[in-house]
């Protein structure tokens, strides 16, 4: 995992109701067309991240309180400094825990479309640093690992790498797969 894009908003305004995402930086009550009433704009952690194998590299979106605690800050602090001061975010010590580690995360994939064109995005729904295991042995008291259910998406180990900004460009990934 890496953060390529450092000057992005890592953080967004949206409705205290219904949550749909206002294009503003300034925190005010406004009359929400979707809820139909006064309410106040509050900030939600949202931001891109670029998932990095030995093959390929691919984007997707972190939000609410896992992209806190990636960044090991509150989404008041990420307004604070992104939003109020109009400052960048310091990502030294996100690239730092990133460094040579490999992380299992569970995606989400989103697709819509409209008439000519259909659009995807992957979500993060979860994320968590895999531990080093010698392959060669094995532990014959450990507990059998129950199969994927219908409902669960599988996991793919991603490496994590800090690279410039000039990286080379992203393409789609394949889809993640269910086991029946």
């Amino acid at each position: 995992m890496a953060i390529l894009d450092e000057f992005q908003d890592f953080c967004v305004l949206e409705c205290s109701g219904c949550k749909q995402k206002k294009r503003t930086k300034a925190r005010k009550d406004f009359e929400c067309p979707k809820c139909n009433r006064k309410t106040s704009l509050v900030p939600r952690c949202s931001f891109q991240i670029d998932l990095i194998d030995n093959t390929a590299t691919t984007t997707a979106s972190i939000s609410a309180e896992l992209g806190e605690k990636l960044l090991s800050m509150t989404v008041e602090d990420i307004f604070d400094i992104t939003c109020t001061k109009q400052q960048s975010l310091s990502l030294n010590h996100v690239h730092e825990m990133f460094s040579n580690k490999i992380f299992e995360i569970q995606l989400r994939k989103s697709s819509w479309g409209s008439s000519n064109t259909t659009n995807t995005t992957l979500s993060i729904l979860s994320y968590m640093e895999k531990q080093h295991t010698p392959e060669s042995t094995t532990d014959r008291t450990s507990k059998k690992i129950k199969p994927l259910e219908i409902s669960e998406v599988q996991v793919t180990a991603t490496a994590a790498a800090v690279a410039p900004s000039n990286a080379p460009g992203k393409f789609e990934p394949p889809t993640p797969t269910k086991n029946v």
